[in-house]
């Protein structure tokens, strides 16, 4: 389905599963960590009795299946450069630094945009490229927060909880990937790239969105979910 398309993937853990559905349809995507590998390489669980070992990790593994690797320094004018000519001949970028960080380097989208009209670049943050909060720097536990999903989950009488797995970026890295297919499709169109910009925060909200609806048109608070739904039919006017 994607074969004729190349994708250069700058994330680290809170992007890859977005590279990783566009390889699953078949597209060449190119991994380009930092010298010192990606910070994925650290999340577990790893492979038995390896526990550390940024060649063991099961959760990079995972999420880089089917992927090719690169190693570049994108610190350094070597590196700048060396990926801006991959871009030239690429399709795709999807990065999830931190925002204003690929513009420091001479990498944003309008710098790139210059060497390759046509480029999808796409950007995951925990709040969006711009607003108020987006230089906040955030963990999975704040997103949760304030996506709404945590004020669900729990006993009425207790404070909110958080589920063990690391979810929100998860949310935002499927959006991205959904998102840069819709991208390719106008550019196929137009003719025409385009940024791509998803907020954790706000795919996270997404995916509780029966909870926002609620509120937004009927004032009514789900609340703790305590073991079960909270929320019926909504009522509609006709």
């Amino acid at each position: 389905m994607l074969e004729p398309y190349r994708v250069l993937d700058l994330t680290d853990e809170r992007g890859q599963l977005a590279g990783m559905m566009l390889a699953d349809l078949g597209a060449e995507v190119i991994l380009i960590e930092p010298p010192e590998g990606s910070r994925s390489r650290a999340v577990g669980p790893f492979v038995q009795g390896r526990e550390g070992d940024p060649e063991a990790s099961l959760w990079f593994w995972s999420y880089n299946r089917g992927k090719r690797s690169l190693t570049l320094d994108l610190d350094t004018e070597e590196g700048q450069s060396r990926l801006k000519a991959l871009v030239k001949g690429a399709d795709v970028i999807i990065e999830s630094s931190d925002v204003g960080k690929m513009a420091s380097r001479g990498l944003s989208y309008e710098d790139l945009s210059a060497l390759n009209p046509q480029i999808i670049f796409t950007s995951i943050s925990p709040y969006g490229q711009t607003g108020p909060k987006s230089s906040w720097r955030a963990t999975d536990l704040t997103v949760a927060a304030a996506g709404m999903q945590m004020n669900m989950q729990g006993d009425d009488d207790r404070s909110p909880l958080r589920i063990p797995l690391d979810q929100s970026f998860l949310h935002a890295s499927a959006e991205a990937g959904a998102a840069t297919l819709i991208a390719l499709h106008e550019r196929n169109r137009s003719g025409t790239g385009q940024h791509v910009d998803v907020s954790a925060q706000q795919a996270l909200t997404c995916a509780v969105q029966s909870t926002s609806l609620a509120y937004l048109y009927n004032a009514q608070e789900a609340g703790r979910m305590s073991g079960g739904a909270k929320l019926g039919p909504f009522k509609i006017r006709l």
